[in-house]
């Protein structure tokens, strides 16, 4: 996390939702409105790490997530 004591970091609130159709995660920001993530590297709104990440956090809150990668040397693609 960001040095806090910086005065560079701020809280938003954030909506995330894993669209299974799609097989994208959604975001809903405040203000900026919605957008989507997924894990393709070699997509314009793919970042396999962040979609991972997200995925882990959906999963935590008990909610629909695409599947985890646990052990990224055994990641296909």
């Amino acid at each position: 996390m960001a040095n806090a004591r910086s005065g560079k970091t701020i809280s938003i609130t954030l909506g995330v939702w894993f669209d299974e159709q799609a097989g994208d995660i959604h975001l809903s920001i405040p203000g900026q409105g919605l957008s989507t993530i997924n894990s393709n590297p070699v997509s314009k709104r793919g970042n396999p790490h962040l979609f991972n990440k997200l995925a882990k956090v959906l999963r935590s809150e008990g909610k629909p997530h695409p599947q985890i990668v646990e052990d990224w040397s055994q990641r296909i693609g």
